[in-house]
């Protein structure tokens, strides 16, 4: 097995004098990710702080002055502005005010003898201006209704407790790590299936069909070490550089989560009245994706890349160049892609079949794996076929790489 170690060497010493391709493949996502997740949460931050900032526009239509009282008192969360003209509707979408409200004309007979009057509001929901005015609107109807049900127990000096038979408190059984670490699990197997293949496919192409168009294939082929040597080296290296990319995409993500779990906690602490260093400490790497989970995710990658890296070889070898190769090689990551995206589907966990179907299975597993929702014998089933297809693919590929007609094919 001595050949093989030199193939991989070479193979790793080429990759390695191009200092732009590995900082690509194993810098940036460490870089990427974060700074992905930090504007993202800066910039939804930023666009939120404005909304709460600034008054909600609403044209109200309120015959008996019911609740416009109560929303021209409230400066800072209406501006009532007067009805545009033409069709109110298309006004509303246009974003010449927020929220439209009519209120039913026969309002204060109606709570004069302590009937419900109806309170008609027309929004938008494509726009989160309109629907924070909505919001608004709710809470504040929300209030003035209970200060109305007061003061009708009052007149009848009936208890205040009398309209809540029954008082509800709930208690969260996942915290915020848990949240963040569920949505990373919706996301992980979708970046790994994808970083997988595509790396392996990127630098699987230049190890063999663009080794035929540097003309330096005869010149390994004629040396010592045999051809198994050659292909299983080739395999490896392959199969080390997109495993080893895939790793710091998926580390990537998740100090890109870590960040916005700090950044989350500290807002929800800032809210309570809180400083955010107060709960931001308890959301760390390890409490998003534990050396366990990472390490059991690692496992399950070696045979996926190993099945992923054969294709690649066998379609690579036989090509005449390296855009023959490229064009063979690209319909896979359309099948790849489609993986993910259904691996990404809710209530995916739910369907007894899916354990059994190769590929799909480590997908879900490592998708439970970071759901703080591990099964062993899933795991186990999911890794045990990966690794029979793993290496059935690797004896096929072999056999068929030591083919005159696959080399040499002109």
């Amino acid at each position: 097995m001595k050949g093989v170690g030199l193939i991989f060497k070479k193979e790793w010493m080429e990759f390695s004098k191009d200092r732009r391709t590995m900082f690509f493949t194993f810098v940036i996502p460490l870089i990427l990710f974060p700074a992905i997740f930090t504007m993202m949460t800066k910039m939804a931050q930023g666009d939120s702080d404005r909304r709460r900032g600034q008054a909600s526009r609403i044209v109200l239509n309120d015959p008996g002055d019911v609740v416009r009282p109560l929303l021209g008192a409230d400066a800072k969360n209406f501006q009532l502005v007067p009805a545009p003209g033409g069709d109110l509707k298309q006004a509303l979408r246009d974003k010449e005010f927020d929220l439209s409200v009519d209120v039913e004309a026969d309002a204060p007979g109606k709570l004069q003898h302590q009937e419900p009057f109806t309170i008609k509001a027309m929004v938008d929901e494509s726009e989160s201006s309109s629907e924070l005015a909505l919001k608004r609107l709710k809470e504040t109807m929300k209030k003035q209704d209970q200060a109305w049900v007061q003061a009708r127990l009052e007149a009848i000096k009936a208890p205040k407790d009398l309209p809540k038979p029954s008082n509800l408190v709930t208690e969260k059984a996942s915290d915020l790590a848990l949240e963040l670490s569920k949505m990373l699990g919706l996301f992980v197997p979708y970046i790994l299936l994808i970083g997988l293949y595509t790396n392996a496919m990127q630098h699987g192409v230049y190890m063999t069909a663009g080794e035929k168009e540097r003309h330096t294939m005869l010149s390994l082929l004629s040396t010592a070490i045999p051809r198994s040597h050659v292909i299983w080296g080739k395999l490896l290296a392959t199969f080390s550089i997109g495993v080893l990319g895939t790793v710091m995409n998926v580390i990537g993500m998740s100090l890109g989560f870590t960040l916005l779990g700090h950044q989350v906690a500290g807002s929800e602490a800032a809210a309570a009245g809180a400083t955010g260093a107060a709960i931001a400490p308890s959301l760390s790497f390890s409490s998003l994706a534990s050396p366990e989970t990472l390490g059991l995710t690692l496992l399950l990658l070696i045979p996926l890349g190993l099945f992923f890296s054969s294709i690649i070889l066998v379609l690579g070898t036989q090509a005449k160049n390296t855009r023959e190769a490229m064009t063979a090689i690209t319909p896979g990551i359309f099948v790849v892609v489609m993986l993910g995206v259904f691996s990404t589907a809710p209530g995916l966990e739910k369907m007894a079949a899916l354990p059994y179907v190769p590929v799909l299975n480590v997908a879900l597993t490592i998708r439970k794996l970071f759901s703080h929702q591990f099964v062993a014998w899933q795991y186990i089933l999911a890794f045990v076929m990966t690794s029979g297809l793993a290496a059935a693919m690797a004896w096929l590929s072999t056999n068929i790489l030591n083919r005159e007609s696959a080399i040499f094919r002109q």
